[in-house]
């Protein structure tokens, strides 16, 4: 199976691929290399059960194989599955599902439809340092005065755009402004936000819990 077009950038330390109209069948896999594996512990799920009331049926154990990824996937549009081999369940993602976690070994994603798109940008997976560091995803409804959340992020959209008074094509990356500045899409799509701080997995456990509640992202016994 085959996609319409990849879209390639790189800035600096980042890297950017990019998936666009990917056919149902089409895969790619994810065997990024990590400097550091920095677990979902204990801790993470009590924060989780503190914040979220319980969450009995939330797969634990599975989040306890997860550890933080120097890259931020993101899937744009279309149903997406992952699979890893050793591990007997698989994820689902719809629009807008985003990860910042992997585990260990091949995964495999596969476009469950037609028309689907996954964005991959992070860290050079050739880097000789590889800091995990915050991103953030922000949803743009062709129209937006965008804040970022800090003055020396890197941006990336998933659509063609204008940032301020200058056009950037989507999946390219650049430097964000100090002040607000209106965003406008070509179509509704997300803006992600790399920033140069470091890693919060407190921050990253509770986005993942969150998109699990809203069914963004659904676990499933194979």
């Amino acid at each position: 199976m085959k996609n319409d077009y990849t879209v390639n950038d790189q800035l600096d330390h980042l890297t950017v691929l990019y998936h666009r109209g990917c056919k149902q069948g089409f895969k790619f896999f994810g065997d990024d290399p990590e400097e550091h594996k920095y677990y979902i512990k204990e801790e993470h799920i009590q924060l989780l059960k503190d914040t979220f009331g319980g969450l009995e049926t939330l797969p634990v154990d599975y989040l306890r194989r997860f550890y933080a990824h120097s890259r931020c996937l993101v899937f744009t549009s279309g149903v997406w599955m992952s699979e890893t081999a050793r591990y007997p369940q698989y994820l689902r993602f719809r629009p807008g599902a985003n990860l910042s976690f992997r585990v260990s070994g091949l995964t495999r994603f596969t476009s469950l439809t037609d028309g689907g798109g996954a964005l991959c940008v992070g860290i050079d997976p050739d880097a000789k340092e590889m800091p995990c560091l915050r991103r953030f995803v922000h949803v743009i409804d062709k129209n937006t005065m965008l804040q970022p959340m800090y003055s020396n992020s890197y941006l990336i959209p998933t659509e063609n755009c204008v940032y301020g008074k200058k056009e950037y094509r989507e999946g390219s990356i650049f430097k964000s402004n100090d002040e607000p500045v209106t965003v406008t899409f070509q179509n509704k799509g997300y803006l992600i936000e790399y920033t140069e701080e470091p890693f919060t997995m407190e921050e990253a456990v509770l986005n993942y819990a969150g998109q699990w509640i809203t069914k963004h992202i659904e676990v499933f016994d194979r």
